[in-house]
């Protein structure tokens, strides 16, 4: 008898040339696996929040459903915004939160960062917005330094409401500008110019009061390396205290998707949006600005970006209204995205659950391991399985083709290996998989 231990390392080796991968792939945080039976989903969630679960962070994710526009790059759109739905959504959103905010599992740790993610938060009211903020506050354990995100656009956020956020406890806002440029913002289908979110995110700086950082995304239709540096150069003199830097993912159900496939549309190359990367990444080194994740900036000891660095290195996340997903302790689920179905289930006091998973292995904390240590740029893969030597010819090649520093059981990702850290991501999870598999038997020939 022989031990099976054949290792195919090829599938994963950079390509040769100035694109080491043919695409740049997309990945979420890692999640269970396993789903769970439609008729067990009550009786799951049951036991899931009368458990106490205390040995991670622990975080809150709350999802508000309504976009007045729909940008055409954005695959998160759900709901048209209108208001006189917005104050119902918050009366049931508040409902669902004091439904379960006494359990054992919602009082078992300190939250330590809150995320208003959407659809647009800032569409809320500024009454809306401060029930929601002050109902958090006293019915769950925040942390004194808890983070508290409100994620928002220029349109309709107004003095009132930023100030009801900021008075009821906000501590740091995201804004999506994604671009300063007034023709590529009107392809995007956002309703502001250039001029006007530039002034917006300086009034907002100005107060004071919170951790202040914008979204730019790189590789938009008509976007080049001039364009590029003069939105890196807006947001390094407004005074933010963060900036993320993300690469457009083109999504083929969004309106830009459809455009792109259609051939009235066309965006950059991945080569080419690796190029902006790269470029925004010198732009931030030269202007003195903390390097935090491979997406994210900080020019300020204000900005710590908890709620993202926590998710990926596999926090608990209680979620909280339609289309927020959550995880905790190997589940995972997804509340109802059906804005309809969601009110009917909280008016008669259901959790309403689109689906629920769970994961199939006991040892999955490797896996928010190997997530974190991609994010940070530091992967250390003697931590992830016995056998990290057998990837050697690996980390030689990825060496050689300038993803890593050099060619140890230690990734040190360069920024050509930040980029295209979702690859990496991809293979590693792979072939740790395969390399902690229990051995197989097999005849000798």
């Amino acid at each position: 008898m022989n031990i099976k231990n054949a290792l195919d390392l090829t599938p994963h080796f950079a390509l040769e040339g100035n694109q080491p991968f043919k695409d740049r792939r997309a990945t979420m945080p890692w999640r269970g696996a396993i789903p769970v039976a439609n008729e067990q989903l009550s009786q799951t969630w049951q036991s899931v929040i009368s458990q106490c679960v205390s040995s991670r962070k622990r975080l809150v994710y709350l999802h508000i459903p309504f976009c007045a526009t729909h940008c055409t790059f954005c695959g998160f759109y759900q709901n048209p915004f209108k208001e006189d739905h917005c104050t119902r959504y918050t009366d049931a959103l508040i409902r669902e939160i004091e439904m379960e905010a006494d359990s054992v599992l919602h009082q078992s740790a300190p939250v330590h960062a809150v995320y208003f993610g959407g659809g647009t938060p800032s569409a809320l009211s500024a009454l809306d917005l401060a029930k929601i903020i002050t109902v958090l506050k006293n019915r769950l354990p925040l942390a004194p330094d808890c983070e508290i995100t409100i994620e928002g656009r220029v349109l309709n956020f107004d003095d009132n409401r930023i100030d009801a956020c900021l008075d009821a406890g906000a501590n740091r806002f995201s804004i999506g500008i994604q671009s300063f440029n007034s023709k590529i913002r009107k392809k995007m289908a956002r309703t502001s110019d250039g001029p006007t979110a530039r002034v917006f995110m300086q009034g907002l700086v100005k107060r004071d009061r919170a951790a202040v950082v914008c979204d730019l995304l790189f590789g938009l239709p008509g976007q080049d390396t001039k364009l590029w540096g003069e939105d890196l150069a807006i947001a390094r003199d407004i005074g933010l205290d963060g900036v993320d830097l993300y690469a457009l993912n083109l999504l083929p159900n969004t309106p830009l998707g459809k455009a792109v496939e259609n051939g009235r549309a066309e965006v950059p190359s991945p080569a080419e949006r690796r190029d902006l990367y790269l470029q925004g990444c010198d732009f931030m080194d030269a202007a003195g600005w903390r390097c935090i994740s491979n997406s994210h900036w900080a020019r300020t000891t204000r900005e710590r970006n908890l709620y993202n660095l926590l998710i990926k290195q596999g926090a608990d996340c209680l979620a909280f209204g339609s289309g927020a997903g959550g995880s905790v302790n190997g589940y995972s689920w997804m509340v109802e995205r059906n804005l309809t179905a969601w009110h009917e289930a909280i008016a008669v006091g259901k959790k309403p659950l689109m689906m629920m998973m769970r994961t199939a292995e006991a040892g999955f904390q490797w896996r928010h391991i190997l997530q974190a240590g991609v994010e940070a740029a530091r992967i250390p893969l003697d931590e992830l399985t016995p056998h990290a030597e057998k990837l050697a010819p690996l980390l030689s090649q990825w060496h050689q083709a300038g993803l890593t520093r050099d060619s140890s059981t230690c990734l040190r990702l360069t920024n050509e290996g930040r980029f295209w850290a979702s690859n990496i991501l991809q293979s590693l999870d792979e072939l740790i998989q395969e390399l902690n598999a229990p051995c197989i038997a097999v005849e000798k020939p």
